[in-house]
């Protein structure tokens, strides 16, 4: 019995590398695609036709990526984990095709729509099905590497893409997904079922719709559109009625709530939200207003090898914390993520404004490490104060703040440089977000000192 007994732990240790492989794999494909189609927009739009509509190849794409996180999640404790994920692989692999096959931009930017919807479920799932298979001690050391996979798709996509498109036409970045999505979904197939089905939750359209509705415009709101005042009206009439849809719907069954009211009543898990929120706007408004203000000021420093910084940085930082947050514990670490945001972002005003590419690439490398610390200790300390027939949605929830996070900081910033003068717009930005995240410093008071498996 003692040796059938070690052959079966045995097995299911090989079965749950196999769905870590599998994980991977399934989480690169979606991570890629949100940066491998900006270096061949160009060429599709050129192809295609409609110049004006080439951004929402980008928009449609990483909208739905994080409005679909919680419904993903929702899905993944009502069905389960590992059924739910093959499900969202499959949506991203027939949208692929789509892509690949389309004539038209809008045809495309439809296909992207999908493809955003698939990626959020699988990035989402991802997290979830690896924090089941293995125990706490070497969760955090899983989740860290899983950051890491962020940070390295940030490298290799863009150059993945002009690789691809140089060579073989930028359909190929569509097609190359089919047959790594497919050996994905083959080691699904061998990977254990975890949480079959456990959620007791009730799942709500409304409550979910609520939420789709006020992300949506409360995101197209801080792209300040130019249409005048009826379609800003409308937004924030979108905005209300959306809240009020979801709070109203709460109030009354407060177990459909898509996103866990634990992290508004529970004050170890409240901090969160703005860490997750501000780290987010603080790596992707960095990356993305660097490349903008380098165009005005050029310097001898290609501007991919710097950004290339920032998501090295990352993985650095998710290793590190992965490896350290049990010793240390959740507020050292996600302090020290914080401190190295600020102290990036400051730099960088410096930087742009002297013209140090030096100091560009040191602001970006410890930016990428303090998302690196705060992501990763963050998203443990969540995941193990989850119930376990809960682990799916509370997941789902720090990647859809993550994802808001991101578009709100990169939106908000990006209006805020438009209007301001040209010498000091880019130094400003830097400045403001600099000063949010020592405003994020203060909230790691909040969290718990030392590393556990349960927190209240």
């Amino acid at each position: 019995m003692k040796e059938i007994t070690s052959e079966s732990i045995t097995i299911t240790a090989k079965k749950n590398n196999i769905g870590m492989l599998a994980v991977i794999m399934s989480l690169f494909l979606a991570a890629v695609d949100s940066t491998i189609v900006s270096t061949v927009l160009p060429t599709i739009s050129h192809q295609l036709g409609h110049p004006d509509l080439w951004p929402w190849v980008m928009s449609a794409f990483l909208l739905p990526v994080a409005l679909v996180a919680p419904l993903a999640g929702a899905f993944g404790d009502r069905f389960g984990v590992s059924a739910t994920l093959k499900v969202f692989l499959l949506i991203f692999l027939g949208s692929s095709v789509l892509a690949g096959i389309s004539k038209t931009m809008p045809m495309l930017i439809l296909a992207r729509a999908l493809q955003g919807i698939g990626a959020g479920g699988i990035i989402v799932l991802s997290y979830s099905l690896l924090a089941a298979l293995f125990d706490t001690e070497r969760r955090g050391k899983m989740q860290g590497m899983l950051s890491g996979v962020w940070g390295l798709s940030a490298i290799i996509g863009p150059l993945l893409g002009s690789v691809l498109g140089a060579s073989f036409g930028w359909r190929a970045i569509f097609w190359i997904n089919i047959p790594i999505g497919l050996i994905a979904l083959l080691l699904l197939l061998i990977t254990p079922k975890v949480n079959n089905g456990m959620g007791k939750a009730r799942f709500d359209m409304f409550a979910q719709g609520g939420l789709i509705v006020s992300a949506c415009c409360l995101l197209l709101l801080s792209a300040m559109p130019k249409s005048g005042y009826g379609l800003i009206s409308m937004l924030i009439m979108g905005l209300i009625l959306g809240l009020l849809s979801l709070i109203i719907r709460v109030r009354y069954y407060p177990e459909a709530s898509p996103i866990p009211l634990a992290f508004f009543q529970k004050p170890t898990l409240f901090p969160i939200i703005v860490l997750v929120l501000l780290s987010s706007a603080g790596l992707y408004a960095s990356v993305t207003l660097l490349p903008l203000a380098l165009s005005q000021h050029p310097t001898n420093v290609p501007t991919g090898l710097l950004v290339m910084l920032a998501a090295l940085g990352w993985v650095v930082g998710a290793a590190i914390c992965g490896t350290k947050l049990t010793v240390l514990g959740y507020r050292r670490l996600a302090a020290g993520g914080m401190i190295q945001l600020a102290t990036g972002s400051l730099l960088m005003a410096v930087a742009i404004t002297n013209q140090m590419s030096w100091l560009m690439a040191v602001s970006l490398l410890l930016i990428g490490l303090g998302m690196g610390f705060t992501a990763t200790a963050t998203l443990v300390l969540a995941q193990n104060a989850a119930p376990p027939e809960r682990l799916g949605t509370w997941t789902a929830t720090i990647q859809f703040l993550r994802n808001m996070g991101a578009a709100l900081g990169v939106n908000i910033l990006a209006t805020i440089q438009l209007h301001l003068s040209y010498l000091h717009a880019f130094p400003t930005c830097f400045v403001i977000l600099g000063a949010s995240m020592l405003v994020g410093l203060m909230f790691t008071i909040l969290l718990p000192r030392n590393y556990s498996v349960k927190s209240s």
